[in-house]
């Protein structure tokens, strides 16, 4: 038999096998659809909570609020009393006007309500670029103590623990996903190897006379392996559908919500990467599920 005519009869075997027993390999489905679901539920976690990282401003960036009576004179002294602490790179001053517009330009949301209101509520700023010694720097909280008694300025803002525990939090979901995504990908492994053995017990007389007139093992095995990652290939298809779909409606819920305070939020959906990774744990158990339930001893002959 030639390669294409062998390669043509394994997967026509393959999709066979996974028809005949379609109650099993439904439920075989369904369940890695919802091992991976839960997988991808932390993936969508970390996503989203490091689009928030991203909206926020740099650690590196400390912003000083100044008074609405503060005069340039106190604004040029501020700004001098910063260059000579050595640990500011760069300043740059934010009118009333730029804040606004930045506002508009993050929070879309909230745009057009900031807009409307008569006068403008966003007071003048000045940021100040640390230079990247200066963040971990003991000279720093002097620093920042120093800029908030000035008489021109209202409040400092810096905000670089939040940030910091908001990206390990980040870094948590990523890694308990990663973690759950092994013990489920496991999990999964035996639940596709169950399949495939209740498979097999169904072609016992076929597999015996395979071996009976002399057929090659991989045309005897191929079959049950690739039927393994067909399962594990439509589980992480059916878990990245569901996961599409409840993003949406997460979507469709936050744009008709009447609060403001939800509508900050864009709800991301997994890049390609996370997508590829969820699939490659859906092949993975195919294939160990496979290998587990065609070892030599679940097969007759």
């Amino acid at each position: 038999m030639n390669r294409p005519a062998a390669f043509a009869a394994l997967v026509s075997e393959a999709f066979e096998g996974l028809i005949r027993a379609r109650r099993m390999t439904s439920l075989s489905v369904v369940l890695i659809a919802i091992s991976i679901s839960l997988v991808g539920a932390f993936f969508l976690v970390a996503e989203n909570l490091r689009s928030v990282v991203e909206t926020v401003r740099d650690e590196s960036t400390v912003t000083v609020f100044l008074k609405s009576s503060a005069t340039e004179a106190d604004r040029a002294d501020l700004e001098r009393l910063a260059k000579e602490t050595h640990l500011v790179g760069q300043m740059r001053r934010v009118s009333p006007e730029d804040a606004r517009a930045r506002f508009s330009t993050w929070w879309k949301s909230l745009g057009p309500a900031a807009r409307s209101l008569p006068g403008n509520p966003f007071p003048a700023s000045i940021e100040m670029e640390l230079d990247p010694a200066s963040v971990s720097s003991e000279a720093l909280p002097p620093f920042l103590r120093l800029l908030a008694a000035h008489r021109a300025t209202e409040e400092v803002q810096f905000d670089v623990e939040w940030i910091r525990r908001l990206r390990g939090a980040v870094s948590l979901a990523r890694l308990t996903g990663v973690v759950l995504a092994l013990l489920l990908t496991l999990g999964a492994a035996f639940t596709i190897a169950n399949v495939v053995r209740l498979t097999i017990l169904l072609h016992r007389d076929e597999i015996e006379i395979l071996r009976l007139v002399g057929a090659p093992e991989f045309l005897i095995r191929g079959p049950y392996l690739l039927g393994g990652l067909v399962q594990g290939l439509l589980g992480a298809v059916v878990a990245l559908a569901l996961l599409w779909a409840v993003t949406r409606a997460i979507l469709a819920w936050v744009a008709a919500t009447k609060n403001a305070l939800l509508g900050v939020f864009a709800v991301r959906f997994l890049p390609a990467s996370a997508c590829l990774l969820l699939v490659a744990f859906g092949l993975a158990a195919g294939l160990l599920g496979g290998l587990l339930a065609v070892r030599r001893r679940n097969l007759p002959g």
